[in-house]
């Protein structure tokens, strides 16, 4: 790739949001159903791209896009506003991180179920197969392959594995996707959100074009247009939080290699409290204006899912059909009980932004989470994104060398012994949960 066609790719991911736009405010029912034109445009671009007609040509850039932008969505996060002290943030983390440890070991415990049903009725699967659901769900698109190489060592086929983690973490970015705007528009018919969008006739309308004298300001200049841009100069402080946590990753990858599979992200909403830190500390924070943080992280969100669209591959093969058709589907009504369930009994505050927010996370990937957060939550004003992200960075480390460190222990103790393992598991935090922060409120209603 050079610099030529990066400029071509991004121009292109542009046009589609520009005909995103105009196609939602053409086309009532997507701004009935509350679908943004990064997804209209995305998906428009994935039926005209090299996965679906062949049209226009889809690059590796695309990729590597969704990799780099969702550390500019998470540099914003805190700049420009005042950090909470530690046990606020362990308030706002707390339960978020509960639920994604739930989710986690039930996708583990569902994936090895299948393995041990399936060995009854004589179809051996290696008990690895048990772990891709969460390798392809939580972990989304490449952690498959990236992990790959580990299970080839430990005598499962590298390219099987990595086929059957693509096709999850594929199966689940249309899953969160599709099934996500659904569970977001019933919530939002029955006035779960916080954010209360305006109805007419009984039907909820989201207008795409602001009209004259609704229309707010995106920024403030902080400097003089003789001295330089305010957009570049609050751009380079969230360059700042970037380059803080890219030294941070680098820094626990050099000390434990192993973990080179573990994103980035965390540690750039951690560079990002490092830095708001310090500019709170030296009375620098003025110089920062918030509006135009959110609009930068904004622009990147859009151009994130519009790529991340364009870039599914749509002929991966299934190797095991029939197991894995049992896993994803076992996979996704478990996620979507969770949020029936477990988000408003457990989750404080905008509990249905939260747990819908996780159900994007866990079923596809953290472009899809902050979809449909965008959906529910357009400017990031409920508390949402900081206890994502900040969960992200609790979970995440965590969740996935653990996982990794038991993959041997699986092989050599047998799927059945770490199903009850992690039944136990998530017993416990339901049990942690019912003392901690349960909360008095009824399921969530799908009908009726």
């Amino acid at each position: 790739m050079d610099l030529s066609s990066i400029m071509v790719d991004l121009i292109i991911i542009s046009l589609f949001l520009v005909v995103g736009m105009i196609i939602r405010a053409k086309v009532p029912v997507f701004q009935r159903f509350i679908i943004p034109a990064c997804v209209i445009g995305g998906v428009l671009g994935l039926i005209l791209g090299t996965n679906g007609l062949g049209l226009i040509p889809v690059t590796e850039f695309y990729t590597q896009l969704a990799t780099v932008a969702i550390d500019v969505v998470f540099a914003g996060l805190f700049i420009g506003k005042v950090i909470p002290g530690l046990r606020e943030l362990g308030k706002t983390a707390g339960a978020q991180t509960a639920y994604a440890y739930f989710n986690g070991f039930g996708q583990i415990a569902i994936g090895l179920a299948v393995v041990v049903v399936f060995g009854l009725v004589g179809y051996q699967l290696n008990p690895l197969f048990g772990l891709q659901l969460l390798v392809g769900y939580q972990g989304g698109p490449g952690v498959g392959t990236a992990i790959a190489p580990m299970v080839d060592k430990l005598g499962w086929s590298a390219a099987e594995a990595a086929a059957i983690g693509e096709t999850c973490a594929i199966v689940g970015l249309v899953l969160a996707v599709f099934v996500g705007v659904i569970i977001v528009n019933i919530g939002t018919a029955r006035d779960y959100i916080v954010n209360k969008y305006q109805k007419k006739d009984h039907k909820i309308q989201s207008d795409t074009f602001v009209s004259q004298e609704k229309r707010n300001d995106i920024g403030k200049e902080i400097t003089s247009p003789e001295a330089g841009s305010s957009l570049v100069f609050n751009f380079g402080i969230m360059g700042l939080a970037i380059l803080c946590g890219h030294l941070i990753h680098l820094g626990i990858v050099t000390a434990a290699p192993p973990l080179s599979f573990l994103p980035k992200f965390p540690f750039v909403l951690i560079g990002g409290l490092i830095v708001q830190g310090i500019l709170q500390r030296t009375r620098l924070d003025i110089y920062v204006d918030s509006r135009t943080i959110d609009t930068l992280s904004g622009f990147a969100l859009d151009t994130l899912v519009v790529a991340a669209l364009m870039a599914i591959n749509l002929t991966v093969v299934v190797t095991y059909a029939a197991p894995l058709v049992v896993m994803l589907a076992c996979g996704a009504l478990f996620n979507i009980w969770q949020v029936k369930w477990m988000g408003p009994r457990i989750l404080p505050g905008a509990w249905f932004e939260k747990s819908v927010c996780e159900f994007g996370q866990s079923t596809g990937s953290t472009p899809q989470a902050m979809l449909l957060l965008k959906m529910m939550d357009p400017r990031f004003n409920t508390g949402t994104a900081e206890a994502f992200a900040l969960k992200m960075f609790f979970f995440s480390p965590i969740m996935f060398p653990m996982t990794m460190i038991i993959m041997p222990l699986i092989i050599s103790k047998g799927a059945l012994m770490f199903l009850l393992i992690y039944l136990g598991l998530m017993a416990l935090v339901l049990l942690i949960c019912r003392l901690t922060c349960w909360q008095n409120r009824p399921s969530m209603k799908w009908f009726g």
